[in-house]
């Protein structure tokens, strides 16, 4: 026979144990090209970890677009709703998505279709790829990535890497659509997050991947930063990092560009208890249903 009190206190022991074995083998997310289905708001979720949601515009229409796409019913594939977190142990692979707004239909445009067509159809001045390399092509969605501040963490600290899709085309990674994860380049801060790439940071150590170039049936940005603890320098249990963000184009005329100022993403690891913690757990309760068997014994 079990006693009630010992089942309860195995059942607290594996909640103590159970956050290990998710941080360290926690799967990354499936990305789908649907931000808001992949990383869906389940705080703590076991599979993925913990989610964390940035809101970014407040409207459809908070960029700015020519009167024919919002006559046509449609929201431009720059303007970014929110932006998405989310960390796995498993890979030490940070997953991030561009969350777009979706038209009153509900379709979304992919991923840097400025007209808001979600048939993906392209204008002549707006190249359809977003690594394009031609000379109407600026194309760029740029995510700079700060560690905390040790002595002032209202504000950032050490600026580590940008990921993304450089406005200039001759620093393309080697990711799908020239995806990078480059040192910064703050000579060329002047021309905004588009034109802060340098070259491959750590020689592509940490470049993870862009899922897919966005289209319509996987319609949003979606990528991965590997080896993401060394970026923020600790454990991201206990280590937050800050972002700034920028999706858009100078020269396709038809609609705004999405901007971000700093934002600090909290720990998104789960907590890991120490090992002497666990085992001093496990000796309590070995101990006490220890001595509930030698009092049975006694008793019989």
């Amino acid at each position: 026979m079990v006693y009630r009190r010992f089942g309860l206190w195995s059942l607290a022991l594996g909640v103590l144990i159970g956050p290990t074995s998710s941080a360290l083998l926690a799967a990354p997310i499936n990305l789908t090209g649907f931000v808001e289905k992949d990383f869906a708001e389940s705080k703590g979720s076991p599979a993925t970890g913990r989610i964390h949601v940035e809101q970014v515009t407040s409207s459809p229409t908070t960029i700015g677009q020519s009167n024919w796409i919002t006559q046509n019913g449609w929201t431009s594939g720059w303007n970014v709703k929110d932006i998405r977190f989310s960390y796995s142990g498993g890979t030490d692979a940070l997953a991030v998505g561009f969350n777009t707004w979706a038209n009153k239909s509900g379709q979304y445009a992919p991923f840097g279709q400025a007209n808001g067509d979600p048939s993906g159809t392209p204008t002549p001045y707006d190249p359809a790829k977003l690594g394009a390399n031609t000379p109407t092509s600026d194309k760029s969605f740029a995510l700079l990535i700060a560690r905390e501040n040790p002595t002032d963490r209202s504000i950032p600290g050490q600026v580590v890497a940008i990921a993304g899709v450089p406005a200039d085309k001759s620093l393309n990674g080697l990711g799908i659509n020239g995806y990078t994860v480059a040192n910064v380049d703050l000579n060329r801060a002047s021309g905004g997050l588009a034109y802060m790439f340098g070259t491959p940071l750590n020689n592509n150590k940490h470049l993870g991947n862009l899922a897919f170039d966005p289209n319509p049936s996987q319609p949003q940005l979606e990528f991965t930063i590997a080896n993401f603890k060394e970026l923020v320098g600790g454990d991201m249990s206990t280590k937050g990092f800050w972002v700034s963000a920028y999706a858009g184009s100078g020269l396709d005329g038809v609609a705004g560009e999405t901007y971000m100022d700093w934002r600090y993403i909290g720990p998104l690891g789960e907590q890991v208890p120490e090992p002497a913690t666990v085992l001093a757990w496990t000796l309590v309760i070995g101990g006490m249903t220890w001595r509930a068997r030698s009092r049975r014994k006694n008793a019989a």
